[in-house]
């Protein structure tokens, strides 16, 4: 039987009251150089079991790897100690993050050299005491230098349903790992580089009777002697992603493709949860876009000699900062987390209001070999 993937609409806004909480971690608080232990509530596995191990660091650029966003980023590894495999980081989660408590988005950007050695994890459970347990398991995703692949765990397999299964690592690139966790219907559903992976009970996929709830993230290296792997941008938020919060607007013209680029916004309305990504698809493969942002929505055919329609007027922003002008790859696809508190505009940077914010992206394109330009649909999105 098919998994329930999304919460209905109205059973999310009767959930908004509880489904509040989030966690979310970009490592520009911490000193580079420092162990993450110790700081922003990140441990290690059964602290004291073994006391404070420092073995996983904040690093700026380290071997040619850039942060995804910002300066900083998380570098784990196994702890080169042969029998030594305390040097998990962990982070618990209190939410509440308990049955009935609505949908949440679990996401981190994560960074898998091709020189890879050993098998490291990302690990949610939703049931972690330090010291002892108890502790149960409900996603445990695994990434392995002897197969290059993404593969999810499923002890029962009564408890899951594969849509596309074990995916190819993406080597020597920042890759987006996601988990929609809907804690009404004790339910889940794990993407990798937005794939959809599986649809699973969220208690029992890896043993019955565990708890529908979020209790607790695990970075595992998995070896002691795994290489470093590195992560960025990491967060639980209200709100399940696959539902876009904008209304689409706008018909632009097809690009070379032959397609009508589409832009997409996901997350949550709420301002205070910080929580929007946008997402453009049916681009033409390896184009350069960047996207677009104005509080006024307008009709403009062909600016600059485009191939395409701005749908944006008034002052309108552009999010080409570090990172931000992106490639749409051989898939013609690429996202941008926002931060609503750092939003471009022609005079500097502003913070999101409520109201309705329109979004729309550009990018390059060539039509019989001359370099042009188009430009996706646009989308409005109210925010509360």
């Amino acid at each position: 039987m098919r998994l329930i993937r999304f919460i209905p609409a109205a059973a999310l806004l009767a959930a908004a009251p509880l489904a509040s909480a989030q966690f979310s971690d970009n490592f520009e608080a911490y000193a580079i150089g420092s162990a993450i232990e110790g700081q922003g509530g990140w441990h290690n596995w059964d602290t004291a079991l073994g006391g404070v191990q420092t073995f996983n660091t904040v690093v700026g650029t380290t071997g040619g790897v850039t942060p995804f966003q910002g300066s900083k980023m998380l570098r784990v590894n196994g702890s080169q100690v042969a029998g030594n495999f305390l040097s998990d980081t962990v982070h618990e989660l209190n939410g509440p993050y308990n049955a009935g408590s609505g949908g949440f988005t679990f996401s981190l950007r994560q960074y898998i050299p091709s020189s890879l050695t050993g098998t490291p994890y990302v690990i949610i459970l939703n049931e972690y005491a330090d010291l002892g347990g108890p502790y149960d398991w409900s996603f445990q995703c695994s990434f392995a230098a002897a197969t290059g692949l993404v593969h999810m765990d499923v002890f029962n397999q009564a408890a899951a349903t594969i849509v596309s299964g074990d995916q190819l690592i993406n080597f020597d690139q920042w890759t987006e790992l996601t988990v929609e966790i809907d804690l009404n219907n004790n339910t889940g559903a794990s993407f990798y580089n937005g794939v959809h992976m599986w649809d699973f009970v969220w208690s029992d996929v890896l043993g019955a009777g565990g708890s529908t709830a979020i209790a607790a993230l695990d970075l595992f290296p998995g070896t002691e002697f795994t290489s470093q792997v590195f992560y960025d941008v990491v967060r639980l938020v209200p709100g399940i992603a696959g539902i876009p919060i904008g209304t689409n607007y706008c018909i632009s013209n097809p690009n070379s493709t032959g397609q009508i680029g589409r832009i997409d916004a996901y997350g949550s309305p709420l301002i205070a949860a910080n929580n929007v990504t946008l997402t453009a698809t049916r681009l033409p493969a390896n184009a350069f876009m960047y996207f677009l942002t104005s509080t006024t929505p307008g009709q403009t055919n062909n600016p600059g000699g485009s191939q395409g329609n701005l749908c944006l007027g008034g002052a309108i922003g552009r999010y080409t900062g570090p990172g931000q002008i992106l490639n749409s790859g051989p898939t013609g696809t690429n996202s941008l987390i926002l931060n609503l508190n750092q939003i471009p505009t022609p005079t500097g940077f502003v913070s999101a209001v409520v109201g309705t914010r329109n979004f729309q992206c550009w990018h390059r394109d060539s039509v019989a070999g001359v370099a042009t330009s188009n430009f996706t649909d646009a989308t409005a999105v109210m925010f509360q």
